[in-house]
């Protein structure tokens, strides 16, 4: 009998072990399924519609609880019976509702929601609500983390600890299996402490003089002076300028562009004196970032947005220049890259590309500006050759300048023809290389910007541009009659008698309107230019 009890025990237990089994089983079957399946359809086919306010008929897939409770044609989920769950119907469009409305679900993915059904809607309770794939991957990364205070550990009983640092060290050491390495001598040690702090060895003086110290605070005193030092500063600046990507120079230059980075060594020396006085991080970042905003900022800190201009200018493209300073930022910052989001969601790291151009938004709207050295002493024989040169370049400015007026008055009826083939000049012209027989795209884009503005402040002189403008080319012909003789009956306080005159007849094309400007503004010009010219004439 005895025995018998005993197997009954094991049979009954062996079933109890099976069925608990078999439960956890089909939990971890339902958890997986989930996470492999059903979240991400929720995130990619749902949750535009139906999560934050965006509740589509009260429906909201952030969570279990929500499709339990459902929205205005009740609960999504029916435990019960999970074959009658509306949104089981909804997805295989068996109803009246069929979700998503664009586009079907594949018989996949249907067979993946029914599943997940007949298991109860398994949910994970370490989850939550649900959370798209970026929002995943923030609450895990590893730069999003806080900070925390490690607790030292305990050390072995004959590791010699000096300070709490030895003792993380000592448990590696340990868990290595090794021991800790004989204490180094005085020599050794100050060295050591000048390369680390400074990158510079110490005068033979300075060694003996501190072997010589028995005091037992000499080692911390040694590291105290070696933190005030300059060259500490200069030391490390080092390793930040790296990641600022700081350079004297731009390298490879477009045309005439001048490859020195004018005040480079400002945002240089700035680093090394924000070291040197323990500047907070968070204003260190702060001033590189954007010290032209900051209310309580010295003078001298705007040299810190050295940190964004001084990067590569990729032969004068803006898109590629702020490209680069969103990818320095990002990586000085946040640890991490963010180029992959220029062209979609990053694969890898939790950026939008959305995030991508907020933030491209803000260094696209924002310009940058040459300003003088503040409070910089100069020799009186330094200004008396900067007036010099200062002087030179204006004159040849001015030359430059008129000399580039003339052509382009000389070519008005192209550059009014180049309005209508704007395609042709792009607003950027950085990667074309001109001639002075070319018509310069910045001329081009100018004339546009004017014309625009002249229309909508109803200007008197392009009264008749705008209206013979508006007739299509196959029309222009039939049309053109109706505008000239609208033209005529305008007032002098509508147009300009010089072009209404100039618009008597009807022009055969646009090009002809082109054409009777373009005459206009040079007879004008002449007019002005000669002796005799009357002051009715520049109407």
């Amino acid at each position: 009998m005895k025995n018998q009890r005993v197997l009954l025990v094991q049979f009954y237990g062996l079933i109890l072990f099976c069925f608990c089994r078999s439960m956890f089983a089909a939990e971890n079957q339902g958890e997986e399924l989930f996470e492999n399946e059903i979240r991400p359809l929720l995130i990619e086919k749902c949750s535009e519609c139906h999560t934050g306010a965006q509740k589509s008929g009260g429906l909201s897939v952030e969570s279990r609880e929500q499709l339990l409770k459902g929205g205005d044609s009740g609960p999504a989920i029916n435990l019960a019976e999970p074959r009658q769950s509306l949104l089981l119907h909804a997805v295989q469009r068996t109803g009246e509702l069929e979700m998503p409305p664009e586009e079907p679900l594949s018989q996949r993915e249907l067979t993946a929601f029914k599943s997940w059904l007949m298991l109860k809607a398994p949910w994970p309770v370490t989850t939550g609500r649900i959370l798209s794939p970026s929002a995943r991957r923030v609450q895990n990364h590893w730069s999003f983390q806080p900070v925390t205070k490690p607790i030292p550990p305990q050390p072995s009983s004959n590791a010699t600890i000096r300070n709490p640092i030895d003792q993380f060290v000592s448990r590696q050491l340990d868990q290595a299996g090794l021991v800790q390495a004989k204490e180094a001598d005085k020599r050794t040690l100050i060295r050591r402490a000048f390369y680390t702090l400074t990158g510079l060895p110490p005068s033979p003086e300075r060694v003996a003089r501190f072997v010589a110290n028995e005091d037992p605070e000499a080692y911390d005193k040694l590291i105290d002076e070696l933190l005030d030092s300059p060259h500490y500063g200069e030391h490390w600046a080092r390793h930040w300028l790296d990641v600022a990507r700081y350079s004297d120079t731009k390298g490879y230059v477009y045309a005439r562009e001048e490859r020195f980075w004018v005040h480079a060594w400002t945002y240089r020396d700035w680093v090394v004196r924000s070291l040197n006085e323990d500047m907070p991080y968070d204003r260190f970042l702060k001033l590189q970032i954007a010290a032209d905003q900051v209310d309580d900022k010295r003078e001298s800190d705007l040299a810190a947005m050295g940190f964004l201009t001084l990067g590569r200018r990729f032969l004068g493209v803006p898109w590629e220049i702020i490209d680069d300073r969103i990818d320095t930022l990002c990586r000085a910052t946040l640890g991490l890259t963010v180029g992959c989001a220029r062209c979609h969601d990053h694969k890898y790291d939790p950026i939008p590309t959305a995030d991508y151009y907020s933030l491209y938004g803000v260094f696209a709207s924002s310009r940058e500006q040459l300003v003088p050295i503040p409070h910089a002493e100069t020799l009186p024989e330094f200004e008396q050759e900067l007036t010099k040169r200062r002087t030179a370049l204006n004159e040849r400015l001015q030359s430059a300048r008129r000399e580039s007026s003339q052509r382009v008055r000389d070519r008005i009826q192209d550059y009014l023809q180049a309005q209508t083939e704007l395609e042709k000049y792009p607003a950027q012209g950085f990667d074309q290389v001109f001639s002075k027989e070319d018509l310069l795209p910045a001329f081009v884009r100018r004339w546009q910007y004017y014309l625009h503005q002249a229309e909508r402040q109803q200007d008197r002189i392009f009264v008749a541009w705008r209206l013979y403008r508006a007739i299509p080319d196959d029309e222009f012909s039939t049309r053109s009659p109706d505008v000239t003789a609208r033209l005529q009956e305008l007032g002098a306080e509508q147009i300009n008698p010089l072009v209404r005159a100039r618009f008597q007849t009807s022009p055969a094309s646009f090009a002809e309107v082109i054409q009777r400007y373009a005459s206009l503004f040079q007879e004008i010009h002449h007019r002005k230019d000669s002796p005799t010219a009357e002051s009715g004439d520049n109407q």
